[in-house]
């Protein structure tokens, strides 16, 4: 046991030694590029040669490979570090050979909604480096199950030096149908895009332009009078930033996102909207985890004769909002349709743990874990209703991790305070998604 400890220290030493080690990059030698213009890709080699150690100089390496793979313009990186040698031991060659991905790919998937019990097929294309910098144009077919049905066109360009910039241009055609109010919507939009880093945090500028039409035919008269065209051009920005350790179940950090809207240049919009939510997760005894959330939001126009169509106000209620209601089934309802609303808030505790056994007996405690939750909000159209009558619900499940990528909950939920009207929901209830109040 005492040997294996000082071999271990020993080759701790030596690492340490090996990284702290002084040396000088003498060049950077870049091969395999084809379509790809050059003048891209040289900025990002540049801090390789302000490298004074080999420590410094590996982590440089990742950085690059790791920049280089968000690009999508290469599927094979190689970077090889070798000895300078017609001059002194500490120079050193760095040699980065790189293979370009296929121009175009195409392929199709089948996949869940995370906002809807509905699955969907998706149909693609992808064609890459358009003029040489790392330029694409993709397009992508969707057909759902009674949901989606549309078809997009994206442009995206990204901005250089700083590769974390993008400009984004969508056309974008889309039929979809609102389940819990019974309506249908035909959507013709133009995006321009630019997402940029901040602040700690990924900024989403967007300014749009829509045409849409609402129809149905099975709806009362409340959600038939939001039937026929809708436009709206407005500007909106997004800013998120997420410092969880598990984007599904955390156990530690915070996230928060906030999306404002300012509507009202042309057509029949005439609003600001302003919608954000955050959480903090940390860590108790007994393998407990508490995530703590809030949200809030609200839509104010600027005339008194401006209405809100359908399409653009908040709904509240369901798996993924205050548990123990059927979706959208908190505020206003007409025929049992949800008519939505222009204020709403809610919080929600939950407390959980892994399964009460190993994770390693059938590998089930690796993604699954125990919860019990107390949810509260509401959701009105006057503010100064918006206190007086808050849904309470409380209840305990379990929540499924779904290949890091969604999850999903069966919960057993117990509305304890709801108002007139509300479509309650008591007993199992499941919901798939990535953000839970």
């Amino acid at each position: 046991m005492a040997d294996d400890h000082a071999a271990r220290d020993r080759f701790r030493d030596l690492t340490n030694q090996l990284l702290q080690r002084n040396l000088r990059v003498h060049n950077v030698n870049l091969t395999g590029l084809k379509r790809v213009k050059s003048d891209v890709v040289v900025p990002f080699l540049k801090p390789l040669l302000a490298t004074n150690t080999f420590g410094e100089l590996v982590a440089a390496t990742k950085v690059l490979r790791r920049t280089l793979e968000e690009t999508d313009a290469f599927n094979e990186i190689v970077i090889d570090i070798s000895k300078h040698a017609p001059s002194p031991s500490k120079e050193v060659v760095v040699s980065v050979c790189v293979k370009e991905n296929r121009r175009i790919t195409v392929g199709m998937t089948v996949k869940n909604d995370v906002n809807s019990t509905d699955g969907s097929f998706d149909v693609y294309g992808k064609l890459r480096n358009l003029f040489g910098r790392m330029e694409s144009l993709s397009v992508k077919y969707s057909k759902g199950t009674n949901i989606l049905s549309g078809c997009h066109v994206t442009l995206h360009k990204p901005i250089f030096p700083q590769l974390r910039s993008h400009v984004l241009f969508t056309t974008s055609t889309e039929q979809t149908l609102n389940r819990s109010s019974g309506f249908s919507t035909s959507d013709y939009l133009a995006r321009l895009e630019y997402q940029f880093e901040g602040l700690g945090g990924l900024h989403v500028c967007q300014g749009d332009g829509l045409w849409q039409q609402i129809h149905g035919s099975k709806a009362p008269v409340a959600v038939r009078e939001e039937y026929g065209h809708h436009t709206k051009f407005c500007v909106r920005h997004e800013y998120t930033r997420d410092r969880r350790d598990d984007n599904l179940t955390p156990t530690r950090g915070s996230r928060v996102s906030v999306k404002s809207e300012l509507a009202g240049f042309l057509g029949d919009a005439n609003h600001v909207r302003v919608d954000g939510d955050v959480s903090k997760s940390t860590r108790l005894p007994l393998g407990l985890a508490a995530t703590l959330t809030a949200r809030a939001g609200f839509i104010h126009t600027f005339s008194e004769t401006s209405r809100v169509p359908i399409t653009e106000r908040f709904f509240c209620g369901g798996p993924g909002s205050v548990r123990g209601f059927f979706t959208d089934g908190v505020g206003n309802q007409a025929g049992g349709r949800p008519l939505g609303g222009l204020y709403h808030w809610g919080v929600g505790l939950s407390l959980h743990r892994h399964l009460p056994f190993s994770p390693y007996i059938w590998g089930l405690g690796k993604f699954m874990r125990l919860h019990g939750f107390v949810n509260t909000g509401s959701l009105e159209s006057q503010p100064g209703e918006l206190m007086a009558k808050p849904r309470v619900s409380v209840g305990s499940g379990l929540i499924i991790k779904v290949a890091d990528r969604f999850k999903m909950e069966i919960n057993y939920a117990l509305p304890l305070l709801f108002a007139p009207g509300d479509t309650i929901n008591r007993g199992f209830q499941f919901g798939i998604g990535i953000n839970f109040l």
